[in-house]
């Protein structure tokens, strides 16, 4: 069963992990969709239109970490404005409420629950009967379906001291529906819990299907609920390990073609690509952009050693960061720029590190001798490192602080690896491969973990 390596030798790991089943999804850290945006004010519950404006239904990275509570919230069904309207009112509250429920900041209230359809809440609160239900936070509004355009009027209320929070109208062509109903979903994770959610992006992973010893790997994104699957490659070349960039345009990734590991660039508007390294006698893997996008990190095998380096994208050249004889690979930059974690064989079998750029100091953070650690990932808030780990024949996802304290277990299964975060640090998504079964056909998922609940959950990635 060759997962993750029990060295890190350069050809063990890249080749050892081809028939694993992984997929290595990544979190994109932004959406295009364009929304426009119109506040309403409430005044006697009579709505009226005050202000229009654009937004970008984007994700900006805030600030997690910390001890939570769930916030109990109805989201009662949107009405529809029209006969028009009825399943898109439907399917766009499925689609809000399932987006609350994955956030490990929000409880859902059981519609059965609900005292009040929307109508007769935005008509007569019923304050009591919601705050016997449970509910500290409603939201209601309604959907109107207009010739090619949708557009939601969503209304939060504090419940229980029958406080109004907010009122907006948003709209978008209507085969963007879905993007809207993520948007209505971070506005909400924004305006109650304080930092933004993770509804509007988007997740790059290897799309896979074949038999145990004949896989065919694509390259492919997705949103982050696991719908609109769109595919970047044909499966002619090998592909692994990608990773976006922080303004979400381009990817870099590994590629195996003709016997050549090389890392590659893509740019996602263009669709062109290059090869970042191009020499001979080498081979490059395990590539991830900095945080300030300006360069990436990566493994480079010359000479026999694996080692980890930098490359300035614009001047193309390299700097070696790691100088041991034993080999370094999976780095991962602080967002501060200031440190690497990655993994390395050089003590006691495989184990996380973190150097320190600007002196050069190495310190291992992963402390259990008799399990082995993998695929470290900076969280975007800087306060988590995840990572994959084996011990006594079981492989999880967790985290740690960067100076590996505070080792926490958030998923475990026959094999579950390659962490990689939402951009607002609360939640990760991880690939876990079931059992080979008769036919040799090996069946891996992608699942989501959020941090503070640790609530798990999975994504389609074949479209259904």
């Amino acid at each position: 069963m060759p997962r993750i390596s029990a060295s890190c030798d350069a050809s063990a790991t890249i080749h050892g992990n081809l028939y694993s089943g992984q997929i290595w999804p990544q979190f994109r850290p932004t959406s295009s969709a364009s929304v426009s945006v119109m506040r309403i004010l409430l005044y006697a519950l009579i709505l009226v239109v005050t202000a229009a404006g654009s937004a970008q239904a984007q994700f900006r990275i805030g600030i997690g970490g910390g001890q939570r509570a769930t916030t109990p919230i109805a989201v009662l069904e949107f009405e529809p404005d029209n006969s028009a309207s009825a399943q898109h009112a439907r399917d766009f509250t499925k689609v809000v409420r399932q987006n609350l429920q994955h956030s490990g900041t929000f409880t859902l209230v059981n519609s059965k629950d609900h005292p009040q359809t929307a109508g007769e809440f935005l008509t007569q609160p019923d304050w009591r009967g919601w705050k016997d239900a449970g509910a500290k936070v409603v939201l209601a509004g309604n959907v109107s379906v207009s010739g090619s355009t949708i557009q939601a009027t969503y209304h939060l209320y504090y419940a229980r001291s029958r406080k109004h929070k907010l009122s907006e109208a948003a709209e978008v062509s209507l085969n963007k529906w879905r993007d809207l109903a993520h948007f209505v979903s971070d506005v909400v994770h924004l305006t109650i819990a304080g930092i933004d959610g993770h509804y509007a992006s988007q997740i790059v992973f290897i799309a896979e299907h074949g038999s145990a010893t004949s896989r065919v790997k694509r390259l492919a994104i997705m949103d982050q609920d696991g719908h609109n699957i769109r595919y970047l490659s044909d499966g002619s070349s090998i592909v692994l390990t990608p990773r976006f960039s922080p303004d979400g345009d381009e990817i870099t990734y590994t590629e195996i073609n003709s016997g050549r590991v090389r890392v590659i660039l893509r740019h996602l508007v263009t669709g062109q690509q290059e090869v970042l390294e191009t020499a001979e006698g080498t081979s490059t893997f395990s590539p991830r952009f900095s945080p300030d996008g300006r360069g990436i990190v990566y493994s480079l095998a010359l000479n026999g050693n694996t080692d980890i380096y930098y490359m300035d994208l614009q001047t193309r050249a390299r700097e070696r960061l790691t100088m041991d004889a034993s080999a370094e690979t999976s780095p991962s930059i602080s967002p501060d720029g200031r440190k690497v974690a990655f993994e390395s064989d050089r003590t006691s079998g495989q184990q996380i590190y973190v150097l320190d750029r600007s002196t050069g100091s190495v310190r291992r953070i992963s402390i259990q001798d008799r399990a082995r650690y993998a695929t470290p990932v900076w969280s975007p808030d800087g306060q988590w490192i995840a990572f994959t780990r084996i011990k006594d024949g079981e492989f999880a996802i967790g985290v740690m602080r960067p100076d590996g304290s505070t080792e926490q277990i958030l998923a475990t299964g026959y094999v579950v690896e390659s962490p990689t975060w939402s951009p607002n640090s609360t939640a990760l998504a991880f690939a876990r491969q079931e059992r080979q079964t008769g036919d040799g056909t090996v069946k891996t998922r992608i699942y989501a973990v959020d941090l503070f609940e640790q609530r798990e959950w999975s994504l389609p990635t074949t479209g259904e």
